[in-house]
């Protein structure tokens, strides 16, 4: 203690951990008071030895370097720990910058942490809320995901879902969505035989709706940044912006049921189109191959003899939002009585060719094959040119039913095939070992039969859809009741409650045309889903169907078709 550089040095040194010794304090307090989720993230900056001191504490010196007696006692303890700095902390609550998530941090670790035995770096109070806030992540990719999406089961060679991980990771606004979200899907799930009390579910729903309207505002800050630069922002931008979008918009149809969705998917499915036009055109044909090849790649530009890569997360996640959008614009035009924003992508992209790197595979994601969606589509872009037709004083009949036959055609030849490869199966690979069938299917429950009933029942929807548009509301129709008992009869083969979760527009559909006397088979079929029917539209699904079927005495055959009944309630229902 002679004055020197060695003394400053170790002044600095100290008052350096003393802050940080406060800022933890703060943070414990801060946990006291407040039920709020913390990321951690690990800054490892290895200690010089130069850095080392020795365990006594250092008297009181007249410089102020020790401020406090709380302070001087817990220096000792803070600078004998370890090499790597004590945790940076980061509170939902103040806002307080942080630059990695709890997931990050791991990966970006310079050198590995050694702990002495005995000690550990976690502050006391910490680790129970990091453990319910991960936990909550962790039941989120394990159940509420599967819940929303059963039919996306990627194989380990396309890499899986650990692309869904990277998404929580990106910002905190997704990683506290889910955390909510799956806070949400656990309160309805009955304990014991017994629900959750209603003030319980009260307060998760409201934090949930909290943090949605935080990530909405995230959201917009980030879009107007996108449109701020133009051009000059980048793919990944743009497509991580729409997967943001996207996330929100179906945790806003799943837990809000009058909440106006146009405000998400209108920006959603405009940076879609951007998206495409700017970096997915293979000769004037958009292209997913050529977009997702447009993504930054760790891979090397070139590999030895060509052989194909293993999609990167990013192109994953990209894929799987695309097929998505793709689905929701379908299922959206149908409420809101128009053509789908995306329609002009559906012959490149939705071709019932899957076998062709360029297109999407809807089934993948929703359990529908690509034909029986196109034509829902086509049904919504028909009913939109009927109505206009109507207006404008143009309208056909010959013209209508000439623009239908293409549609009706299309459904029946699908249909026919389907039950062509059910009587035809194609032979298994001999060559396949047991590892190689294993690997290359995430879930063998997921047979072809199950997921021809899916598609079949989109299908029978979908020509009751097109037999409105093209007589009017005619639930007595012979073929309207062949199709709807169609769709009741493959509802039984459904066994899957995040699957029937999934068939809430087929349902509706089929729903609102049923008689009287089929009207409990709905009732039945909907209520399987338990307290669970609040976790998506099923239930709002079978809310339409009941307002339906009290007012058959009241509608206007001759005008009122889905898109009417689809907004029945109010607002138009998105049923995903």
């Amino acid at each position: 203690m002679d004055g020197g550089p060695e003394q400053k040095h170790m002044s600095e040194t100290i008052k350096g951990r003393i802050k940080q010794n406060a800022f933890l304090r703060r943070e414990r307090r801060l946990l006291s008071h407040e039920d709020q989720g913390i990321i951690v993230a690990t800054e490892t900056d290895p200690v010089s030895p130069s850095d080392t001191v020795s365990p006594s504490p250092p008297s009181r010196a007249s410089n102020g370097v020790v401020e406090d007696a709380e302070s001087a006692e817990s220096v000792a303890s803070t600078l004998s720990t370890s090499d790597a700095r004590p945790y940076a902390l980061r509170s939902s609550v103040d806002g307080s910058e942080i630059s990695q998530s709890p997931f990050t941090a791991a990966s970006s670790t310079a050198s590995p942490v050694t702990l002495p035995t005995g000690s550990s770096l976690w502050p006391a109070g910490l680790a129970i809320p990091i453990k319910v806030e991960l936990g909550t992540i962790m039941i989120f990719l394990d159940y509420v995901f599967p819940f929303l999406f059963p039919f996306y089961q990627p194989s380990l060679l396309e890499t899986g879902r650990q692309w869904l991980l990277g998404l929580l990771c990106q910002n905190e606004s997704s990683f506290h969505i889910a955390a909510s979200l799956s806070a949400y899907f656990f309160s309805l799930i009955p304990q014991n035989g017994r629900a959750m009390h209603d003030d319980c579910k009260a307060l998760v729903r409201n934090r949930l709706e909290e943090q949605m309207n935080m990530a909405f505002k995230s959201i917009q800050g980030t879009v107007s940044a996108i449109n701020h630069h133009g051009a000059q922002s980048s793919l990944l931008d743009r497509a991580r912006i729409i997967e943001e979008i996207t996330q929100l918009l179906i945790v806003e149809i799943i837990v809000r049921r009058d909440v106006d969705w146009t405000i998400h998917l209108t920006p959603a499915l405009y940076l879609f189109d951007e998206m495409f036009k700017n970096h997915g055109i293979n000769h004037s044909e958009p292209s997913i191959a050529v977009l997702t090849s447009a993504l930054p790649s760790p891979f090397p530009i070139g590999t030895p003899q060509h052989k194909p890569l293993p999609n990167t997360a990013d192109q994953s996640a990209l894929i799987f939002f695309v097929s998505l959008l793709l689905h929701v614009d379908i299922v959206a035009s149908t409420s809101l009585g128009s053509s789908p924003s995306l329609q002009i992508y559906h012959h490149s992209l939705l071709s019932p060719n899957g076998e062709d790197h360029g297109r999407v595979r809807l089934e993948t994601v929703v359990g529908c094959q690509n034909w029986a969606l196109v034509a829902i589509g086509n049904i919504s872009a028909l009913c939109a040119w009927k109505r206009d037709a109507k207006q404008s004083g143009n309208f056909s009949v010959v013209n209508l039913v000439n623009l239908a036959e293409p549609i009706s055609q299309a459904l029946e030849e699908g249909l026919a095939n389907l039950d062509f490869g059910a009587t035809h199966p194609q032979p298994q690979k001999l060559s396949a070992s047991r590892l190689e069938a294993y690997y290359s299917r995430h879930d063998r429950a997921l047979d072809n039969t199950s997921l021809a009933n899916i598609t079949r029942i989109w299908a029978y929807a979908a020509k009751i859809y097109l037999s409105v548009c093209l007589s009017g509301w005619q639930p007595n129709s012979t073929d309207t009741q062949a199709s709807v008992a169609k769709v009741l009869t493959l509802l039984q083969t459904v066994e899957s409650p995040a699957q029937l979760r999934s068939l809430s527009w087929p349902v509706c559909v089929a729903g609102c045309l049923a008689l009287p006397s089929q009207e409990d088979e709905f009732r039945r079929v909907v209520g399987i889903m338990g307290p669970l029917g609040d976790f998506g539209t099923i239930f709002n699904a079978l809310r339409i169907m009941e307002a339906v079927w009290n007012s058959r005495a009241t509608v206007d055959v001759n005008v009122w078709d889905i898109a009417s009944s689809l907004s029945i309630l109010g607002p138009a229902a998105l049923l995903l």
